[in-house]
Formats: C-alpha cells, structure tokens, sequence
C-alpha cells in the first residue's frame, strides 16, 4: 500500500544546472540530464516487518534516454546513503543500494564541478544508465537536506527489541 502523492518527497535530486552546455555543436541543449530518488511512500503500514521499509522510484533523465526503476530503501540504507554524503564531500566515488537484488547507484567526481551517476539493474532488467552531470555548486547540501526532509516525513517507529522481533517505538510490549 502506498500514501497518497502529496506524501512524497525527493530523497536524491542530482541535475545539471541550469544552462548546462556540455557538447558544443549540439543544438537545443538545456542541461536537462538529471537523476531522482522519489519517495512513494512506506512499503507496508502498520505491518511490524516492512513498515520502516520505504518503496521508491529512480528515474534517470539524459539527453535520448529516460530510465524508470522501482526499488525498496530501508532504514539501513538510508544510514548509509548519509554515510556515501560524507564519502562525496571528501571527493570519493560512493556505491549506494549496493545489494544483491534491485538497482544500484553509482557517484564517481568526475572534471572539476562533475560528477558521473550510474544507475545499474542488472539483475532485474539488465539495463544501465550513466550520465555527466554538472550539478549546482551547493548539491551536496541539498542532498542532506532532502535525506532529512524524508526521515522528518516517514520516521522510524518499528524498534528491534531481540532479534527477529519487532516492536512498535515507544510502546510498551505486552507483559501478559
């Protein structure tokens, strides 16, 4: 089950700036390559194992291609997408959703104010998209803004009390 539209929010929001011109000789182009982590909602409210758990899209925008991936971004992975933040400030190449199933992300700094993004599903549907993007000076800031916005938006209630149980945060269990 998902919450309704208006409940979503942005995660990752990496576009080119505006009146980005990266292939002299190309007419029309505008910087519009971007790549967006969109939160729909949470994967299974008021379900202990999978209300934490958040159903995402990833949608890659370039210049001749567009691309559209459904995956499922846990609470876990959202620590370490704070983690990659960190990694991309001290001008590292990060690997996010590294997982065995569903798609991958891949940031590497590319020339001075670049960076490549790489979306890889290769056990689903075996397509890959890269691009270039020249991001705004400042995208690193709004990335950890958008990752707080969402954590204020869908937070955690659903505690590891042993493990393999769960429990909803901030109620007692049941001692009967």
């Amino acid at each position: 089950m998902r919450e309704v539209a208006s409940q979503q929010h942005e995660l990752i929001r990496l576009a080119d700036r505006p009146g980005t011109d990266d292939a002299p000789g190309r007419e029309g182009r505008t910087g519009g390559r971007s790549v967006r982590v969109r939160v729909l909602g949470r994967h299974a409210p008021g379900s202990l194992l999978g209300h934490d758990w958040l159903d995402c899209e990833i949608t890659v925008t370039a210049d001749a291609a567009r691309g559209h991936f459904v995956t499922l971004v846990t609470r876990r992975q959202l620590l370490d997408w704070e983690a990659s933040l960190e990694r991309l400030a001290r001008g590292e190449a990060v690997r996010w959703l590294d997982e065995e199933h569903g798609p991958e992300l891949r940031i590497e700094p590319g020339r001075p104010g670049g960076v490549w993004v790489t979306v890889s599903d290769a056990e689903e549907s075996g397509v890959t998209l890269r691009v270039v993007l020249s991001p705004a000076p400042g995208w690193l800031d709004e990335q950890h803004a958008l990752l707080e916005r969402v954590r204020e938006a869908y937070p955690s209630e659903v505690v590891e009390v042993a493990p393999g149980v769960r429990a909803w945060r901030g109620r007692r269990a049941d001692t009967h």
